[in-house]
């Protein structure tokens, strides 16, 4: 198994695991997930699936590859973090002299934490090897908003996203508030109920993750359909992008999800 995830990330993980099995293996991935998941383990879940000779798609627990993963000491694999705020320029450099060494088994794999705080410089200079990557090498892009990262970046990756592994505070107060916004409430005990969510942009950020798996099982599920319709759903994650762009444009967390709340007593 990839990574026990939860139910809300079977599907990737099937996918992914696939994937290995047909040998579909493609030369650059982005994952992307909320601050509070382990995408290092995801991603070493995924790369132990690539590596295991088995060819199972799978970790299979049992080879030395899969031991080597496990203890953080498997020669073909590098991590890069980023140092203070950012991931800088020689970071990427370092990175393109270990990706051209000879691997010791069947490909170098090269993983990038915090891809989102790469500087425009080492961005410019990671594209001339995400277009030309040498031998099977493998570039694993780890990011919590892979919005922040150049187009030409993201043309040239497969992209993924990890959702939460367990139900968080988050997602209670996203399934509470939405169940009052389906029960006709108005303006002002939402905009009570989201408390400190209006104010920290963080704590926003993860509330709007955490509104959209609700209404995205809800859709899914359809067995309530008397008190919602799939039109309304549509139109309330419609909104919930709208808010994450009024972030993204440096709007306060207050304009931002009180424009949301509006909208979803509307």
């Amino acid at each position: 198994m990839i990574l026990d995830t939860g139910r809300d990330n079977l599907r990737l993980k099937d996918r992914l695991e696939r994937l290995v099995r047909e040998k579909r293996i493609s030369h650059a991935y982005i994952f992307e997930g909320p601050s509070d998941i382990d995408k290092e383990a995801f991603a070493r879940g995924f790369i132990k699936g690539v590596l295991c000779p088995k060819g199972l798609g799978e970790n299979c627990g049992q080879c030395s590859i899969c031991s080597k993963i496990d203890h953080g000491n498997h020669e073909d694999i590098t991590y890069f973090r980023k140092d203070g705020l950012s991931i800088k320029d020689a970071s990427v450099l370092a990175l393109q002299e270990k990706i051209k060494v000879k691997p010791v088994g069947d490909r170098n794999v090269m993983v990038i934490s915090d891809c989102d705080t790469l500087t425009a410089k080492a961005q410019n200079s990671l594209l001339k090897t995400l277009e030309e990557p040498p031998g099977d090498a493998l570039i694993i892009l780890l990011s919590e908003n892979m919005e922040n990262l150049a187009p030409t970046i993201l043309s040239r990756c497969v992209k993924f996203r990890i959702d939460a592994q367990t139900e968080s505070l988050e997602d209670e107060k996203a399934g509470k508030m939405i169940e009052m916004s389906i029960s006709g409430c108005r303006f002002h005990e939402l905009v009570h109920e989201a408390g400190d969510y209006l104010r920290d942009r963080t704590k926003a950020w993860m509330l709007l993750d955490s509104m959209e798996r609700v209404y995205r099982d809800m859709a899914i599920d359809g067995s309530d359909a008397r008190r919602y319709r799939f039109e309304d759903i549509c139109r309330y994650v419609n909104s919930i992008e709208e808010a994450r762009i009024r972030l993204k444009q440096k709007m306060s967390a207050e304009y931002a999800m009180k424009e949301l709340l509006l909208e979803m007593t509307e």
